[in-house]
């Protein structure tokens, strides 16, 4: 961790949204005391397989679909937007499927939750692994086009568009 880009990171959400940031030094401090959980790495191969680390039943947010063992897995309950899409390519439900020969431990799909299919599980942590989520990327890039125009940080290119041949 680089501790003064996380004072940065935490002086701006205190300056900008009025929020409080709590640094931590290792990861095992800031996952047992949250309670919502957000991976981005880049790593390719899952490094969490601390079950304790989990029982405290946060929501996690598995972005980038390898940093969770197999046994953290199948202790939780498991929600993604493509069951099929999620479980290739090595991600950690992926390697959940070749370890226990089934998708059993997949409850269902974001789909599932919102149209009351599927009910979370407070007494379980609640793992969401999208894999190529759009409406994410979308997300994320409207909250950087609002802070950039807020800011005056933002560059207009007119016309960006306008050059039919790179379609």
């Amino acid at each position: 961790m680089n501790h003064k880009e996380a004072e940065q990171f935490s002086k701006w959400l205190r300056d900008e949204y009025n929020l409080r940031a709590v640094i931590q030094e290792r990861l095992e401090d800031a996952i047992c005391e949250a309670s919502l959980i957000v991976f981005t790495t880049t790593t390719l191969k899952p490094y969490l397989a601390d079950e304790k680390l989990f029982e405290h039943c946060p929501t996690v947010l598995h972005l980038s679909l390898r940093d969770i063992c197999e046994n953290v897995i199948l202790a939780s309950q498991n929600i993604v937007d493509d069951v099929d899409h999620c479980l290739k390519a090595n991600t950690s439900l992926h390697l959940t499927e070749i370890a226990t020969g089934n998708r059993d431990f997949i409850s269902g799909t974001l789909v599932d939750v919102m149209e009351k299919k599927v009910t979370l599980d407070h007494n379980k942590p609640r793992i969401f692994s999208p894999f190529g989520l759009g409406v994410l990327d979308l997300a994320v890039g409207n909250f950087i086009l609002e802070a950039a125009i807020l800011s005056n940080e933002a560059i207009a290119l007119p016309d960006f568009f306008s050059n039919s041949t790179r379609w």
